[in-house]
């Protein structure tokens, strides 16, 4: 795989985890389901040890 192909497909899972997350806000702010913006705590813990696995710098 190319360079260029790999930031592709860097932006575009990018873009669709934010359009999905935009969507899930969305839907639950109109359900009046505030409490679950607190996932985004759960996804950045997630997001944090798949880029740092092992937790060393």
């Amino acid at each position: 795989m190319s360079e260029n192909f790999i930031r592709h497909f860097v932006a575009l899972c990018g873009a669709i985890i934010v359009l999905l997350a935009f969507l899930s806000g969305y839907f639950a702010g109109q359900a009046g389901w505030w409490w679950i913006a607190f996932g985004a705590i759960v996804v950045y813990v997630s997001v944090y040890k798949l880029i740092n696995p092992g937790g060393h710098h």
